[in-house]
């Protein structure tokens, strides 16, 4: 079964892009790419990470590689200030707000995107939801300012549970990944490692740094050697399967999961369009971002749905 079927089916409650306002070919791609990040906390369903947040498409056609300046070594200790927050009671919510920005690139030809006339460079648009930390239900915002009515559930179980068998993982690299298979049984190491860090609210630091040198091990998967930034700006490693996966020969895609570099908190995402795709019928010749998104956690639970911090 290749790795495509396998991540199949993570999420069917988030938003879809506004197929009106999308050509079929671009969606196509979008559909395609959104299968690789479904974001959240829905394992066993549809998509693998950031599928749309309830708004069409986002980000201008730019060149991203910014920033080089080496990442940090992953030997440090972090501050006080980075130190793992209380742990939240079972009542309390954990707000996360997401940033998405999207190309408008318009992917009539599939392979061959064209700039969309008579549009912005990029559409960006947020979500904001809280997680109940004992219960695992979910509220979203919608756009109009009030809270959704359906209350969803993790099918990972709460972050509580989540938190509790996380920090129960060995810090060696292979025993971290042999024992990672047995709380997340789908999808490879690099996916299930991806897909703690971006949904795993209250991971420990300790733990987030073993995550990470685990993740350095695992056969083709690349640590850039520039940081970039997220949507909000903020430096960011980038982490990505290398180019030679059949997903990005396929589509001249990469998708990457954004750390931050001295923490290693979960900050976000981005997808690229590679050097040697096209454009308007012109071969690139640096890579493009389609997609980028940035993730705000927050130290301190709220009281109820609806509250930030």
């Amino acid at each position: 079964m290749d790795e495509m079927t396998t991540l199949k089916n993570f999420r069917p409650d988030a938003p879809a892009p506004d197929r009106a306002q999308l050509a079929p070919g671009r969606q196509r791609l979008l559909d395609a790419a959104a299968e690789q990040r479904q974001r959240r906390r829905f394992w066993p369903r549809a998509g693998w990470k950031l599928a749309a947040a309830g708004a069409a498409a986002g980000v201008a056609v730019a060149a991203v590689l910014v920033a080089q300046v080496a990442p940090p070594n992953d030997t440090h200790r972090v501050g006080a200030e980075h130190a793992t927050s209380a742990e939240p009671t079972d009542g309390q919510w954990l707000y996360e707000k997401i940033l998405t920005r999207q190309s408008t690139l318009n992917f009539r030809d599939d392979l061959n995107p064209v700039p969309d006339k008579n549009s912005p460079a990029y559409w960006e648009f947020t979500e904001e939801t809280w997680t109940q930390y004992g219960s695992g239900k979910v509220r979203r915002m919608l756009p109009r300012g009030v809270l959704d009515s359906v209350i969803s559930e993790a099918n990972t179980g709460s972050p509580k549970k989540l938190r509790q068998k996380l920090e129960k993982l060995p810090s060696e690299p292979q025993q971290l990944l042999r024992s990672l298979r047995e709380v997340i049984r789908l999808g490879g190491d690099y996916q299930r490692i991806q897909y703690t860090f971006s949904s795993a609210d209250t991971i420990p630091f300790e733990v987030r740094l073993s995550l990470f040198r685990a993740l350095k091990t695992i056969p083709g998967v690349v640590v850039r050697p520039q940081l970039v930034e997220d949507a909000m700006g903020r430096p960011a490693l980038a982490v990505h399967p290398s180019d030679d996966n059949p997903f990005t020969k396929k589509t001249h895609l990469r998708d990457e999961l954004l750390l931050d570099p001295e923490t290693y908190e979960y900050r976000g995402e981005r997808t690229m369009m590679l050097v040697g795709g096209m454009i308007d019928s012109k071969v690139t010749t640096e890579e493009t971002l389609i997609r980028v998104s940035a993730v705000q956690r927050f130290a301190t639970a709220v009281n109820e749905p609806g509250v930030r911090p």
